[in-house]
């Protein structure tokens, strides 16, 4: 039986701060913004431009790749790279994502707040409250899912449709 593992998410303009305990340890992730971005509304955290951004594991910096979140479901993936670690989270469907650590899937998230992450992990996986702060705090900042290649192509077009 796994252990339970409690997250708090605290979000502000520009960070995104996640802390999660289970009975064995307690650590902390956050994801900045540089103050000097430029900020875009469909992300969370305001930017996915890896130069404007920093991410911390208990206050140590991590190596954060987040893609360009353009038309294809893919471009919507952020890896993360901690002491030989990494961590994946890309899309799984429109509304949710799965999360990654080196290649066994975690579990799968859904950002559906500012500052909740609903969170279903695989069973007979182990998880770790590192793996869950990296993962919830991904999924904050950048947010979860992706639409359908046709889909985001359509709504683009109508979006840029002068009306």
């Amino acid at each position: 039986m796994r252990a339970s593992i409690d997250i708090s998410i605290e979000t502000a303009d520009d960070r995104v701060t996640v802390v999660a305990r289970d009975p064995h340890a307690e650590h902390a992730a956050e994801v900045r913004r540089c103050p000097n971005a430029e900020v875009l509304r469909h992300v969370p955290i305001g930017t996915r431009s890896r130069e404007h951004l920093t991410m911390l594991l208990d206050g140590h910096p991590v190596d954060l790749r987040p893609g360009p979140g353009k038309l294809t479901r893919g471009s919507y993936k952020v890896t993360v790279n901690h002491n030989g670690v990494e961590y994946l989270l890309k899309p799984a469907n429109s509304k949710s994502s799965s999360l990654h650590r080196d290649s066994t899937r975690l579990g799968e998230l859904s950002r559906s707040g500012d500052a909740e992450v609903k969170v279903w992990w695989e069973k007979g996986v182990e998880v770790s409250a590192a793996d869950a702060a990296i993962g919830s705090a991904l999924a904050a900042a950048f947010g979860t899912g992706a639409k359908f290649f046709l889909l985001a192509l359509l709504e683009d077009g109508l979006a840029a449709t002068p009306g």
